[in-house]
């Protein structure tokens, strides 16, 4: 069950990564310097970003449940699972409280967004140190390795993002592409991390 639930979220997370490429690809009024990727939800690529959102809807949630199901001795995973099982909450609601543009008057589903996004952001970044530990102590070492490279590139770009919305001056320069390479971090990172509970599974 384990290697199902793990292989299933490795698959989901493989989509998220095309979605999330396809939208960077096909002609719209955004760009990757100075818009957020969560500006693709309003507009032409809307369906593409929704797409993109629903399918990480499985992606958290079964990455939850193989860690529940797989790793049930793991001192960890009561954390790690119910912080998965909120980012798979938070990805459902998304679809229906879109951003405000940039430039835009914040409103009240505005903020709400906001807040909907630092909490995956956190989330999802706390859970990183969690699972290198894991497989540095059971393996695969080498994944180990690859993963906390993966965690720097999050935090890095993590910092870097919340930097550039303090200093306002900087966000149209920078934010873009922090915020991008955080978001591509994760992805990898989280495939990574099915995949590790394969192998520990197998």
């Amino acid at each position: 069950m384990t290697l199902i639930l793990a292989a299933l979220a490795a698959a989901c997370g493989l989509a998220r990564l095309a979605l999330f490429i396809a939208l960077h690809l096909v002609k719209s009024e955004y760009s990757i310097v100075s818009h957020a990727v969560s500006d693709y939800a309003v507009g032409s690529t809307r369906r593409l970003s929704s797409a993109m959102t629903w399918v990480t809807v499985p992606f958290w949630g079964l990455l939850a449940a193989a860690v529940v199901v797989g790793l049930p001795d793991w001192e960890d995973s009561t954390f790690v699972s119910i912080a998965l099982a909120v980012l798979a909450m938070i990805f459902l609601a998304l679809p229906f409280v879109p951003t405000d543009l940039e430039g835009e008057k914040l409103t009240t589903i505005g903020r709400l967004h906001y807040l909907m996004a630092i909490a995956w952001f956190a989330l999802s970044y706390a859970c990183m140190g969690n699972f290198v530990r894991l497989f540095i102590a059971e393996g695969p070492a080498p994944l180990a390795q690859l993963l906390q490279v993966i965690s720097w590139f999050a935090l890095v770009s993590l910092i870097v993002s919340v930097a550039v919305l303090i200093i306002k001056p900087l966000r149209p320069k920078f934010f873009g592409i922090a915020e991008r390479i955080f978001i591509l971090s994760v992805n990898l990172f989280y495939i990574g991390a099915a995949i590790g509970i394969i192998v520990i599974a197998g």
